[in-house]
């Protein structure tokens, strides 16, 4: 590394800590006051700079939206990555699944955001939207290994998988009820597919 890189290094590594401390606080934010009523000036102040020197980072409310959603398929996909390697393709979708539901429920500000439209207007960039492919990609192979791959049986899974996370952030979020339901719902989703009847 030359001396000229040094300065350049150190200008990236400020600014990326300056960029997560805003998105943590951007999550605390939408965390206490809902992802709609997602203020910038309250995140700026939330870290103790003011509401022009945030734009710096992210120009728009926009763009930290679209850094929000990138964040939360990016944790998402680390999460997906440390899953035990898939030796039975039953139990490969249910260990997803699992994740997929859990980690929901631990952050629903990011549930929200990410696969409940609740901003109006917004729009992922396309490369956030490429990210969060990935995360879908990564059931999708996962389900295909299991022999399903019929668009509406698909969208059933899916929907099984958001069902229970929804359900659990709104009706029961201090407790499991309907997290620990995620094994037996998709198990039975699965076999209900599988079933020579439901061809």
């Amino acid at each position: 590394m030359t001396d000229s890189e040094v300065p350049g290094t150190r200008i990236a590594t400020r600014r990326a800590r300056a960029q997560r401390e805003i998105l943590d606080a951007a999550w605390a934010v939408m965390a206490r006051e809902g992802v709609a009523a997602l203020s910038v000036r309250e995140v700026a102040r939330s870290v103790g700079i003011r509401q022009q020197s945030l734009t710096y980072y992210y120009p728009t409310k926009q763009a930290l939206l679209d850094a929000l959603f990138a964040d939360g398929f990016a944790d998402l996909r680390r999460r997906f990555d440390v899953l035990p390697a898939v030796t039975d393709p039953v139990a490969g979708v249910v260990d997803l699944a699992i994740a997929f539901v859990d980690h929901c429920v631990a952050r629903p500000a990011a549930y929200h955001l990410m696969f409940q439209g609740t901003v109006p207007g917004f729009e992922p960039s396309e490369e956030s939207h490429s990210i969060a492919l990935t995360v879908l990609g990564e059931l999708l192979d996962r389900l295909a290994a299991a022999g399903v791959t019929e668009p509406a049986d698909l969208a059933l899974v899916r929907g099984v998988m958001s069902g229970v996370a929804a359900e659990q952030i709104a009706n029961d979020p201090a407790g499991r009820l309907f997290a620990d339901q995620t094994e037996r719902g998709i198990r039975a989703v699965l076999a209900e597919i599988q079933s020579p009847s439901s061809r």
